[in-house]
């Protein structure tokens, strides 16, 4: 068996560049960026945490 890899950490840019293309389009970029970056934090946490739970 291969041993998958835990590429969670992938999705904080993830979210941050979609608050990029958003803000773009809506002339508000930095806040997009910030609001994108915050959710993409909280997101991998909480992944983070349901994936330790599942493996125990």
């Amino acid at each position: 068996m291969i041993k998958k890899k835990n590429n969670i950490i992938l999705i904080i840019p993830a979210f941050l560049l979609m608050g990029t293309a958003i803000g773009i389009q809506t002339k508000s970029l930095f806040k997009q960026m910030i609001v994108g970056l915050i959710v993409g934090v909280i997101v991998y946490f909480f992944l983070r945490y349901r994936n330790k739970k599942l493996n125990r």
